[in-house]
């Protein structure tokens, strides 16, 4: 999940090495600490001045509670099954994870284009990259869950605010 979240967050999932590696496999070990030193200078010094707003965003979804929410019932939904007894394989379940993971990604995005200051839908649009009708979709369901209020108009357009 952290290496999609890096490549949604345009950092590159890349970046992100996990390998387990028992204490008797010292070749492994030497193996992997090669690979991921050589992906590091293929990719080059990494620069996280360069991706705070990025980054902010990430670590807000990632302390969200839909998302943590949703990973704390993985086990118990393709295990037991939901509330309707349906078992769900691991890749449907990973599949609405990612969705729902994306979504709060750009959630956050929205409520850091705000914070930097962005108001209308039009300046997020152009400062996280998204369509004005994604952004406008996102904002209706961010409104019902508090997270931004319209505030008013300014030049005939909607202006937000984090709340």
């Amino acid at each position: 999940m952290t290496k999609k979240l890096l490549g949604l967050a345009g950092i590159g999932k890349e970046r992100l090495h996990l390998a387990w590696v028992s204490s008797a496999e010292a070749q492994r070990f030497v193996e992997i600490v090669n690979d991921v030193t050589e992906s590091i200078k293929s990719q080059g010094k990494f620069d996280p001045k360069a991706f705070s707003f990025e980054l902010d965003a990430a670590e807000m979804t990632l302390a969200g509670e839909t998302l943590r929410w949703l990973v704390g019932k993985e086990v118990k939904i393709t295990k037991d099954g939901d509330v309707y007894g349906r078992k769900w394989d691991t890749d449907s379940f990973e599949s609405i994870l990612d969705s729902v993971l994306e979504r709060e990604f750009q959630m956050n995005l929205i409520c850091q284009a705000i914070k930097d200051g962005c108001k209308s839908v039009r300046d997020i649009s152009a400062r996280i990259g998204l369509n004005l009708m994604r952004i406008s979709y996102l904002m209706a369901d961010m409104e019902k869950r508090k997270m931004v209020e319209f505030t008013g108009m300014e030049d005939s357009k909607p202006v937000f605010a984090v709340m």
